[in-house]
């Protein structure tokens, strides 16, 4: 087996190499190893028989250069080209008629079987009610929901799980150096400020008297400083104040001092920017910030 994923890896020029493979992890040439579903997902999509993309981008994906977001959009956007040059007359016949293009299709791999017929879906349907459904009779108590609960905030607080990076206003991730930010300000200010530690700090905080955990945004342990970065107008509400009350509280437990970075900070520090270290869509965000009055 290593052969053939060296061979694989050989051929899209690639200089990942396996270096140890057994039933339940691989080790790479970089010193990565993968275990169990992480090393399942990794020969999967490098023997992908459909694509070559998972595999051609083995290096730029360990190191950082793109993300599995990016490819994944690379190969969703070549399936739609190929729906539409298979399927272009449907798609036009249908467009605006409020008919799906693939309509009785649904759950068939096109173009191999036909449609299921309303009997087999009635079947399929009956077969996952009732006691055919592995979700059946299953109840949480609100002991069970809390246990849970408690047992996510730790591993919040602790750092053993972080929530998905993406912005909740913007709804998509800003990379510098290959990492993830909630935005292009944090990914800005990370570059501004080399020291500073992302989301490595988690403080409890009540809010309506329930137990929340406030993920700061930095922390310069050189310049004894934590960072909340956010615009000035939603710097506002119960939540911003409770968090920012929690963050104060610690900072001087802790003789730290509190920075909120907004807009004119961002803009007041006008640093040189070599722009290859974001992705495109980040680096066209900071190149407005300065170019805006």
């Amino acid at each position: 087996m290593i052969d053939i994923l060296n061979t694989r890896l050989i051929k899209e020029d690639q200089t990942t190499r396996i270096m140890q493979y057994s039933s339940s992890m691989i080790t790479l040439s970089n010193g990565n190893v993968l275990k169990e579903s992480n090393k399942r997902k990794f020969c999967r999509r490098l023997l992908n028989p459909k694509t070559n993309l998972w595999a051609k981008n083995t290096d730029n994906l360990l190191f950082g250069i793109i993300t599995e977001k990016e490819i994944k959009s690379k190969l969703s956007s070549i399936g739609g080209k190929s729906v539409q040059e298979k399927y272009g007359n449907i798609l036009k016949q249908n467009l605006n008629t409020g008919t799906s293009w693939n309509s009785g299709t649904k759950g068939q791999n096109i173009g191999k079987r036909n449609p299921r017929t309303q009997i087999i879906k009635d079947k399929i349907s009956l077969k996952n009610s009732g006691n055919g459904n592995g979700m059946y009779g299953v109840k949480m108590s609100k002991a069970d929901k809390q246990i849970r609960s408690d047992i996510m905030k730790q591993k919040i607080l602790s750092g053993e799980f972080t929530p998905n990076s993406n912005n909740r206003n913007t709804h998509w991730e800003a990379l510098y150096n290959g990492k993830k930010y909630r935005s292009s300000w944090e990914a800005l200010y990370q570059y501004i400020n080399q020291d500073a530690e992302y989301e490595s700090l988690r403080i409890q905080y009540k809010l309506n008297d329930d137990e929340k955990i406030y993920i700061v945004d930095f922390v310069d342990h050189v310049s004894r400083t934590v960072i909340e970065v956010k615009p000035r107008e939603l710097c506002v509400g119960d939540k911003f104040n409770a968090k920012l009350q929690a963050l104060i509280k610690w900072a001087k437990l802790n003789n730290y001092q509190t920075l909120i970075v907004d807009k004119e900070w961002l803009k007041a520090q006008n640093p040189v920017i070599n722009y290859d270290h974001f992705d495109q869509k980040t680096a066209t965000k900071i190149k407005i910030l300065y170019e805006t009055s």
